[in-house]
């Protein structure tokens, strides 16, 4: 999505057929979207047809949340530690992840590499000391029910940047509280 120059350009001729409307701002943009969602597509397609989604799993998430500014519901973008930055999209599929199941219980990127270790039969206590990360298996099989055990309460995000208007900025969550 950071190269939506890339996108089809039939993609983009159809984008820039539509009517322009306030949510509309660059047909590129929009026309990479959907060429992301139809690879992606593609991949789970692919999966289905060789027989490997008994075994395999496909996690797609993005590693901040929107672009800037004020987005809907959320404050913040990208490198804020506003919701609108630290909150983003994460979609799992795989054995035992029910179709449609739904999460609300945090999870972070470095919860990934225990729930690997999980799922290819690493014990945790064989995982290395100073492991931030918790595993997220659970959560999966569970229609999104439990908590992931990591080896402190709370989340920490900093953001050392000048990316954002304020300079660089830090937020800590620990149950329902942030600061």
């Amino acid at each position: 999505l950071h190269a939506p120059e890339n996108a089809l350009r039939s993609t983009i001729a159809k984008y820039e057929r539509l009517q322009r409307g306030s949510r509309q701002r660059v047909p590129a943009t929009a026309a990479i979207a959907e060429d992301l969602d139809t690879g992606v597509g593609m991949v789970m397609d692919a999966i289905d047809r060789l027989g490997l989604a008994s075994n395999t799993f496909v996690i797609y998430m993005s590693d901040n949340g929107g672009g800037g500014g004020k987005r809907g519901q959320l404050n913040g973008g990208k490198g804020a530690v506003y919701e609108g930055g630290v909150r983003s999209p994460m979609i799992v599929r795989g054995p035992g992840v029910a179709p449609s199941s739904w999460c609300h219980t945090r999870v972070v990127g470095y919860d990934l590499f225990p729930t690997f270790c999980e799922w290819a039969g690493v014990s945790a206590a064989r995982l290395p000391r100073g492991l931030e990360g918790g595993s997220i298996a659970s959560l999966l099989e569970n229609d999104g029910r439990g908590t992931v055990k990591r080896p402190r309460e709370e989340l920490v995000f900093h953001f050392p940047h000048y990316q954002s208007a304020d300079g660089p900025q830090s937020a800590i969550i620990v149950g329902d509280l942030k600061l």
